[in-house]
């Protein structure tokens, strides 16, 4: 006796037969979501770039001011140090001697450091960046 599986000997007609359209439509629903996800990994990757570049300039001025450049120079610097897309919107301010320490503090709005404006970011990132200075070591 010849056994057959009872779904195999079913044999589906009509609307129910006809799947040629079945991956796009799946593909269709899942694709937003998967946007979201690239879109929010790339914009919190921006936001963490930006942040690294932040704390680096900060730290680029503070030894500029360390070793005997004025504040302007430093600020200069600082902001030379920034990618492109926070540079002109960051706002750099210098303490000269805090206590025979240097400082420098990069402050920018998180809309500016990141590369979308549809996730939401904080309101600023801050960098600060304090090298004791040479001449008081």
């Amino acid at each position: 006796m010849k056994r057959t599986h009872y779904l195999k000997s079913v044999k589906m007609t009509g609307i129910l037969a006809n799947r040629d359209g079945a991956v796009a439509a799946e593909f269709v629903l899942i694709l937003p979501l998967l946007l979201m996800f690239l879109l929010g990994m790339l914009q919190l990757g921006f936001a963490i770039y930006s942040y690294n570049a932040m704390i680096t300039a900060a730290h680029t001025g503070a030894s500029q001011i360390v070793f005997g450049a004025d504040v302007q120079s430093a600020q200069a610097a600082t902001r030379a140090a920034l990618p492109g897309w926070v540079a002109q919107q960051a706002n750099i301010s210098s303490v000269v001697n805090d206590g025979g320490i240097a400082r420098v503090r990069v402050e920018v709005a998180g809309r500016d450091a990141a590369l979308f404006s549809l996730i939401p970011m904080p309101d600023n990132l801050v960098a600060e960046g304090a090298m004791p200075r040479v001449a008081d070591r």
